[in-house]
């Protein structure tokens, strides 16, 4: 798949041979990038114990392309370089990371759009211990989307997607998945700038080496609002039902299991050059932990900017408790933890070509879980970064 994303943007890029770096050619642009990152990480493998720190040089190079066909057809791609360097164990820690994207829209008569759009990623999980190597594994997404106006107010969309992960490691081979999502959106427009919508979501999810633990069909429901929700706040509210059924029954535990979840992701722009955004989530995700098939994720982030001439200041936080299906082996009760995170960063605008940004992360987990040596799964963790982009 890989090989056919970037042989495709080679293609689109190749369809004016005159095109070449920074350039805007008749319809075709081509905008180059690269950027670097030096970090401070005090807890590199997240261990409540035993911490290391370490130097991670952070560097991404890669360009974005994007070329009309006519008045109705958009074509995009893109490739980026990612490559991690540690002072600590650099033979377990370094990494290069590829990614890929490739995408098509078309505007047909009376309002309708098709479009569909492909992510790549070779890529990596962070190592866990000195002992471990990184998880390298490969995803690729890919999702098609139909939209178009009923009659009046009314609209709907038609829309289907498709998740592989594929872990290269034998260790990790139970997580390799593959995630079928298709369905429907009904939307109604209560204002010029404001819909509300239903939409419906039928999922299959199989993993290739590991059938019967984490194998599931569901049904997801939801209803809510997009667009200006009120003056001067603006983005999307959504709340639902996810009904899922798993193929085979873990000991203790319903086969079929409904959860509440919501979504929400909304900008208030108090006064001019000041933002407040908050986002929150509640949903499950998937998990390899002991007998666990997934967890419920109940997270609330909250962050407020203000750009003072070409500073912007960002002051942010955030909340996650996640809550375990199943009791832990030997236990009554299941794993819970508890993650905080406080986060500061400057960005300041040295030209419209180049940004710098200096930042501070803290994070921690509080869980009432530990290892088989008794050691809590919690930690501390700092972070310091600095960092330049060049966009040209």
């Amino acid at each position: 798949m890989k090989e056919l994303i970037i042989s495709a943007i080679m293609l689109l890029a190749a369809s004016n041979a005159a095109a070449t770096g920074n350039l805007k050619f008749g319809n075709l642009e081509i905008n180059p990038f690269i950027a670097t990152q030096e970090n401070y990480d005090s807890n590199i493998y997240l261990e409540m114990e035993g911490k290391d720190s370490s130097m991670i040089n952070r560097t991404s190079l890669g360009a974005d392309l994007m070329h009309k066909l006519g008045s109705r057809v958009d074509l995009s791609g893109g490739y980026a370089l990612e490559l991690l360097s540690y002072d600590e164990s650099p033979t377990t820690n370094n990494a290069d990371h590829h990614l890929a994207h490739l995408g098509a829209k078309a505007r047909l008569p009376k309002g309708m759009t098709v479009s569909v759009e492909d992510k790549y990623a070779e890529t990596t999980d962070q190592a866990t211990t000195q002992e471990t190597d990184r998880a390298e594994r490969v995803q690729n997404d890919i999702k098609t989307r139909f939209e178009a106006p009923i009659r009046g107010k009314f609209g709907f969309a038609l829309e289907a997607a498709h998740t592989y992960h594929n872990y290269l490691s034998t260790t990790n081979a139970v997580l390799d998945r593959e995630e079928l999502l298709s369905g429907f959106d009904v939307t109604y427009q209560l204002m010029p700038k404001t819909r509300a919508m239903v939409s419906y979501r039928y999922g299959d999810l199989n993993y290739v080496k590991n059938t019967g633990k984490g194998d599931a069909t569901y049904n997801n429901i939801e209803a809510g609002l997009v667009g200006n929700i009120a003056p001067k706040l603006t983005g999307a509210l959504k709340a639902g039902v996810q009904m899922r059924s798993y193929a085979d029954n873990n000991a203790g535990v319903d086969k079929d299991i409904d959860t509440f979840g919501y979504s929400a992701q909304l900008l208030w722009k108090a006064v001019p050059r000041t933002e407040i955004v908050l986002y929150a989530k509640r949903a499950n995700v998937e998990t390899s932990y002991g007998d666990s098939r997934f967890y419920t994720s109940t997270l609330t982030d909250l962050a407020f900017s203000r750009e003072v001439r070409k500073v912007k200041l960002t002051l942010g936080g955030s909340y996650e408790m996640i809550e375990y299906a199943e009791n832990t082996a030997g236990q009554t009760r299941p794993r819970e933890d508890d993650n905080i995170t406080a986060r500061l960063l400057a960005e300041y605008s040295v030209r419209k070509w180049l940004k710098a940004d200096l930042g501070y992360n803290y994070r921690a987990r509080l869980s009432n879980d530990s290892d088989a040596n008794g050691v809590e799964f919690g930690y501390r963790n700092t972070v310091i970064t600095a960092s330049l982009k060049l966009m040209f």
